[in-house]
């Protein structure tokens, strides 16, 4: 092409395929199963029918649940972007960029008869599944630039871009075989057929933007800009959006009676403010959606349709103001620095799923409720600490400091439920920060019949129930009333931290080198749901700790754990039992190379090097792994631990050739 004209393209294709078990928060996922399948049971016992033991009403059997299960995810991803740019003037600058994506997924899975997905009536389940999504970006973009007598520098830009994603599913169950032998890939083999499931949808984006950056003298910089979003996520009143910011910098270190100090190599002070818009919801929340029912009429059944769910038409978008100040600081010949940022951001029209009553025939709703008030500091240091020829050692360093707050709602209110017998574990209230654990307070244990007699709710009671009682958990009452109720719940834990941090060594020494980074969190909480599977009941499997400190009549006083039962009815509470401090230091990564100078003829140079992953861990939490977050980037249930797989440990070999 031309000097003033410029085309560039990039294509990837990858073609992924991965086999799976369950591993996930399910009742019968693999790693629950191997934790509280009974340890005095065998996997195999030739003397009972089929050879495998099973207790299927409490877990699966963890060798079967791998053994006959089979799922498989193929997966084809395909992204091209491309652009032409042109020079119209010297200072005036477009660019036309496209970009197409592709994402296939198709699922296969089998669960064997002899799997708790499979077993008794159901004689195996496969099903086949599919899913795509096509994306197609264009971007328009205007960009002048030119600099005015030396001193004033000036950007201009204008753009318009546009997305639309296309997407589809369907998917096919289908149990009751003869036989094990075909897996998920004769799916006429099957007796008996679920409903199929499909779907097919589409959402688009546009914007027009806008952005001004002016800098004079490289030590005042101005930046100003806009978005005006749409989305058709949206109704039609309420689809478009204005999110303007502007930001100010002063590099206080180029005046000269800063320099005149010999102090600060360098200084910057930096201050602004910004809106961004959040659509994150599915498409058509606004408009309703009927799902085909059949009905009685006139003595049969006929067909007809109900709402999907319920529809809100007034939802807008979710809108984010945050202020920042910053301050950079560097000393000798920026041998040390320093980076300070202090911010306050506010979070109002929260696009949020709320539960409503069950009286309006649907179990929640989509709306915009609440706002979420965010301030915090964060501190950031680099520092070399050695710089010679043959030897360097530097430093990087952060700690952040976060607190935030819910206003605006109208009631409490809770984030979903973490299992089906688990809920209203995460409350929501005003003046509160998401991430409050709300539950019983425990009191020890009831150890001796007088504390039973004395508790309201057993006064009356036979002397069989006083004594089965006995060695259970004793919860307070806080409320003043007889009778342990919902209303004697309170706050039991706060799931953010009081701050994280994380610092890096990087060691040089001749062509060896080495860096360490170190994370960590102080002051956390975490709601440790695998403890509430642990009932103490007579065939479960427990932990060492829960049986050296269970209840007895000789150890009551050191008791942690109630006594053991044959009541397999027992549930627990949500208290403060489940929630412990989840503080930890991690080693999160270490990598280590050395560089051989000419190692060959033809070799300019050859570099070798291992990095490790979550080497160790230092922390006071019970479980597997401190950083946990089993319900991934929902924000209202942050810091659960129940049936997660823990960090893995990693080592990786690697290699460089120069020639």
């Amino acid at each position: 092409m031309r000097d003033f004209i410029r085309v560039g393209t990039s294509t990837s294709v990858v073609r992924s395929v991965g086999n799976y078990v369950k591993a996930s928060t399910s009742s019968n996922s693999v790693v629950r199963s191997a934790l509280w399948y009974p340890s005095d049971l065998p996997i195999y016992d030739e003397n009972i029918e089929g050879g495998f033991t099973r207790v299927d009403w409490l877990a699966a059997n963890p060798y079967l649940q791998i053994r006959d299960s089979k799922d498989q995810t193929v997966t084809y991803n395909v992204f091209s972007s491309n652009y032409l740019e042109v020079d119209i003037l010297k200072s005036l600058k477009f660019k036309q960029t496209a970009g197409v994506s592709y994402v296939g997924s198709n699922n296969y899975s089998y669960y064997g008869r002899n799997t708790l997905d499979g077993r008794g009536d159901t004689n195996g389940r496969a099903s086949q599944s599919d899913s795509w999504n096509t994306r197609l970006t264009l971007e328009s973009m205007l960009t002048y630039d030119k600099v005015f007598k030396k001193d004033h520098h000036l950007n201009v830009m204008a753009a318009f871009t546009a997305e639309r994603s296309d997407y589809g599913s369907k998917a096919i169950s289908v149990y009751d075989f003869d036989n094990d032998y075909m897996l998920m890939w004769n799916l006429g083999a099957a007796k008996k057929q679920d409903k199929s499931r499909s779907g097919r949808g589409m959402s688009s984006l546009a914007s027009v933007l806008g952005r001004v950056n002016y800098n004079l003298k490289e030590r005042y910089l101005l930046t100003a800009s806009f978005r005006y979003d749409g989305s058709s996520k949206f109704s039609k009143d309420n689809r478009w959006a204005f999110f303007p910011s502007v930001a100010l910098a002063w590099r206080a270190s180029e005046e000269s009676f800063i320099k005149n100090w010999n102090v600060f190599s360098n200084l910057k002070l930096r201050a602004s403010y910004g809106q961004t818009g959040n659509q994150a919801i599915g498409s058509y929340q606004t408009v309703s959606s009927l799902s085909p029912v059949g009905s009685a009429l006139n003595g049969s059944i006929v067909s007809g349709g109900v709402d999907s769910f319920l529809n809100n038409a007034q939802l807008v978008w979710e809108t984010t103001e945050q202020t920042d100040l910053g301050l950079e600081m560097g000393f000798f010949d920026n041998r040390l620095n320093f980076t300070v940022d202090l911010y306050h951001k506010k979070t109002r029209d929260l696009l949020q799923n709320i539960i409503i009553p069950s009286s309006t025939g649907f179990g929640s709703k989509i709306v915009n409720s609440g706002n979420i008030i965010n301030r915090g500091l964060e501190l950031s240091m680099k520092a070399f600490i050695i710089a010679r020829k043959n030897f360097g050692w530097d430093i990087n360093a952060n700690i952040a400091f976060n607190r935030n707050k819910i206003k605006g709602l109208e009631t409490d209110q809770f984030a979903q439920a973490l299992w089906s017998d688990v809920d209203q574990v995460f409350i929501q209230r005003n003046n509160c920060p998401i991430g409050y654990i709300y539950g019983y307070v425990e009191d020890g244990f009831y150890d001796n019949e007088a504390e039973v007699r004395a508790d309201p709710a057993y006064a009356n009671a036979s002397n069989a129930v006083i004594r089965s009682k006995l060695g259970e958990i004793k919860y307070k009452d806080l409320d003043g009333k007889p009778g342990i109720t919902s209303d004697d719940r309170t706050i039991i834990g706060n799931v953010n931290p009081d701050f994280t941090f994380g610092f890096t060594n990087n060691f040089q020494w001749k062509d060896l080198s080495v860096s360490m980074f170190f994370q960590g969190s102080v002051g956390n909480d975490i709601f440790n749901g695998n403890l509430m599977e642990q009932k103490m009941v007579e065939v479960s499997n427990i932990t060492q700790e829960a049986y050296d400190t269970r209840w007895t009549s000789e150890n009551y006083e050191n008791a942690k754990w109630p006594k053991p039962t044959e009541n397999l009815s027992r549930q627990f509470k949500v208290s403060d039992r489940f929630v412990e401090d989840g503080s930890y230091l991690r080693l999160k990564s270490l990598n280590v190379e050395y560089k051989f100078r000419s190692p060959l003829k033809f070799v300019n140079s050859l570099t070798l090097g291992v990095t490790m992953t979550n080497l160790f861990t230092i922390s006071n939490y019970s479980w597997y792994d401190p950083e946990v977050n089993a319900f991934g980037g929902d924000a209202s249930r942050r810091g659960v631990d129940v049936f997660s797989y823990p960090s893995n440990r990693t080592y990786s070999l690697n290699f460089k050739l120069v020639l």
